[in-house]
């Protein structure tokens, strides 16, 4: 009886199945023409839509917005024109 392979990650899951589907050929994979197939863009075990990463500098740090004064906001409201 074979051994259960658990796989954790889920890039890794999808890789293997797609070995699996292309009969344990990784240039199959690569070369895999099925693109309605739902796993098409993650076949090579990597996240084709990586999120973006934050530059530390962007945000200002929570202390100094704690301790900014805060500034009156002009709000205008209006109905119709006078």
């Amino acid at each position: 009886m074979a051994k259960k392979r658990v796989l954790r990650n889920p890039l890794k899951a999808i890789r293997a199945k797609c070995l699996e589907c292309c009969g344990g050929s990784p240039k199959e994979v690569r070369l895999c023409p099925d693109i309605s197939c739902a796993l098409h863009p993650f076949r090579t075990g990597t996240n084709p839509f990586p999120r973006r990463k934050r530059k530390a500098t962007a945000l200002p740090a929570a202390s100094e917005t704690a301790n900014a004064p805060l500034k009156p906001r002009e709000v205008q409201f209006s109905l119709f024109q006078d």
